[in-house]
């Protein structure tokens, strides 16, 4: 481990000064996203692309998800973002931060399925098991300083307080200035809390990171599945599409199926939008486990053709969802929640898209085309599902 390290003096001051500037904004009067969020993300980002300079070799094409991480962070200086993209972007940053380290450091690491297992290797594991490396053994000249110095932090402070004790005493004026200035000072046990969780982490995940520079992830072999219980549950499924289908298609136009059920479009609009929104959920899982964890798509023609079958009846779905949420809108105007729905829908219907390409033809790089997807739709979402962009809009 130490041999990674050039200067482990260096990784402790930064992460000190790291976890003093998170302290000192958690102590200003601003807003809660922005110094328990924002600013502690933004520290970490810029100290450990320092300290990967330092410590280790570093893969330039890592940089690129920057642009991603930048946009994201300085998005509430921007647009002041919705209260619920603040709590998605606690979920989002990590990842996004923890994917851009391991690019930078890793040569073995590519966005693909297995990424969380990634991430668990470097937080939570060894959070405090790594604080040993606090303590080097390769450079004693440079121990012997910090040693020296913390000696002479304590006795010089001992001298310090024995004259500051006396001057008070001899010099009244002196007495009330220095006592002017303990009162300003309070200790708030919080803030050394803080300052302690803060430097344990920084320094802990940099460790981990540094610890795994080499590591390679086994990919898991895809599942062997017995065909004709996967043409069967696909059977049934699509077999309900069919049944909705047709029951929207005579709701919608000469209701030849000729049911007593009357209805206003806004009622239409409203129900079971999010049940809907569930079922397509429930498609792309089933869609997914059976491409990227099985073999039966090579193996099974009528399987291959099914699941085509499924992921057109998704595509139906969404549109469905789409006329409905358009009623909602045109008589009630958007709102954020309508507008990140409208989104998260657009990004289904394109991933259902190259779905189909892999499929039929196969699609390369797909982890990184679809991450790239993910990561753009949710940026927009930043940006635009926001109260000040609803108002113009409306």
């Amino acid at each position: 481990m130490n041999n990674q390290i050039k200067d482990n003096n260096i990784i402790k001051i930064v992460f000190l000064i790291s976890s003093f500037i998170i302290v000192i904004f958690n102590n200003l009067n601003i807003n809660w996203y922005t110094k328990g969020v924002m600013i502690p993300f933004t520290v970490m980002l810029i100290s450990y692309i320092y300290l990967f300079n330092k410590t280790t070799f570093i893969i330039k094409r890592g940089y690129y998800l920057l642009i991603p991480i930048i946009l994201i962070l300085i998005s509430f200086l921007i647009v002041k973002i919705d209260y619920s993209n603040m709590v998605l972007n606690i979920i989002i940053i990590p990842i996004l931060l923890s994917i851009f380290f391991l690019s930078l450091t890793n040569k073995n690491y590519k966005i693909s399925s297995y990424f969380i297992d990634w991430i668990f290797k470097i937080f939570p594991d060894g959070l405090i098991s790594n604080l040993k490396y606090l303590k080097s053994d390769n450079d004693n000249k440079k121990n012997s300083n910090t040693s020296n110095i913390v000696l002479g932090v304590i006795v010089g402070g001992i001298i310090g307080l024995i004259i500051l004790r006396l001057l008070r005493s001899a010099d009244d004026y002196f007495n009330a200035f220095i006592g002017n200035i303990v009162n300003k000072i309070t200790f708030d046990p919080g803030n050394l809390i803080l300052f302690i969780v803060s430097f344990i982490l920084l320094f802990s995940i940099f460790i981990n990171i540094l610890l795994n520079k080499n590591t390679k992830i086994e990919t898991k072999e895809k599942r062997d599945i017995n065909d004709v219980l996967v043409i069967t549950i696909l059977s049934i499924v699509n077999m309900v599409f069919v049944l909705f289908i047709v029951s929207e298609a005579s709701r919608l136009t000469t209701n030849f199926l000729q049911l007593p059920m009357k209805y206003t479009y806004s009622s239409y609009a409203r129900e079971g939008f999010f049940q809907l929104l569930g079922v397509t959920l429930i498609n792309f899982s089933i869609i997914l486990f059976l491409i990227y964890k099985t073999t039966i798509i090579k193996n099974s023609n009528k399987v291959k053709k099914l699941l085509l079958l499924l992921i057109i009846f998704s595509i139906l779905l969404i549109f469905n969802s789409y006329y409905r949420m358009f009623l909602y809108i045109n008589s009630y105007c958007f709102t954020v929640l309508r507008l990140q729905v409208i989104l998260f829908l657009t990004m289904e219907l394109v991933i259902l898209i190259l779905l189909i390409k892999k499929i039929i033809s196969n699609l390369k790089k797909d982890a990184y085309i679809y991450f790239v997807i993910l990561i753009s739709f949710y940026i927009v979402n930043l940006y635009i599902c926001n109260n000040s962009f609803i108002r113009l809009f409306n």
